[in-house]
C-alpha cells in the first residue's frame, strides 16, 4: 500500500465518521467507530486486489476507478448495514444511504484530484 493510497484510505474513513456523527443524536460512539473501521476495512480489501490499482492520470476516472468505487459502496453498505442492525436492531436506511454515498463520492473525488500514482510506500506499514 502506497502513502497515497493510505491517506485516501484515512480520508474516506474520516468522511464517513463525520456524516455518521450528524445523522444520529446523541452522537452513537459506538456506530462512529464502527463506520470507521468498516470504512477502513472494505478500502483495504478493495486494494488487496491488485489489478484495481488506479493508473488514472491526474483528473480523469478510469474503468478500473469506477469498479473500485462501486466495489467500496458495495462493501462499506453491506459492513454498515450489518453493523447498524446489531448496534440497533434495525438498519436505518438514512444513515447508510449516507454514508455509502459520501464514502462513495469521497473516494471518487480523491481519486480525481490524487496526483499521479506513486510507489512511495507507507514507513510503518514496511517490514
Amino acid at each position: 500500500m502506497t502513502t497515497q493510497q493510505f491517506l485516501k484510505g484515512l480520508m474516506m474513513a474520516l468522511v464517513a465518521v463525520v456524516v455518521a456523527a450528524f445523522n444520529v443524536t446523541p452522537i452513537d460512539w459506538i456506530l462512529l467507530a464502527v463506520t470507521a473501521a468498516c470504512t477502513v476495512l472494505t478500502y483495504s480489501g478493495k486494494n488487496l486486489i491488485t489489478w484495481l490499482n488506479s493508473d488514472s492520470p491526474v483528473g480523469s476516472l478510469s474503468i478500473i476507478n469506477i469498479v473500485s468505487g462501486v466495489l467500496v459502496a458495495i462493501g462499506t453498505g453491506v459492513l454498515e448495514g450489518v453493523s447498524l442492525f446489531l448496534i440497533n436492531g434495525a438498519i436505518e436506511w438514512g444513515i447508510l444511504l449516507k454514508v455509502v454515498l459520501s464514502v462513495t463520492f469521497t473516494y471518487l473525488g480523491s481519486t480525481v484530484f490524487a496526483p499521479e500514482h506513486n510507489t512511495t510506500k507507507v514507513k510503518f506499514l514496511i517490514r
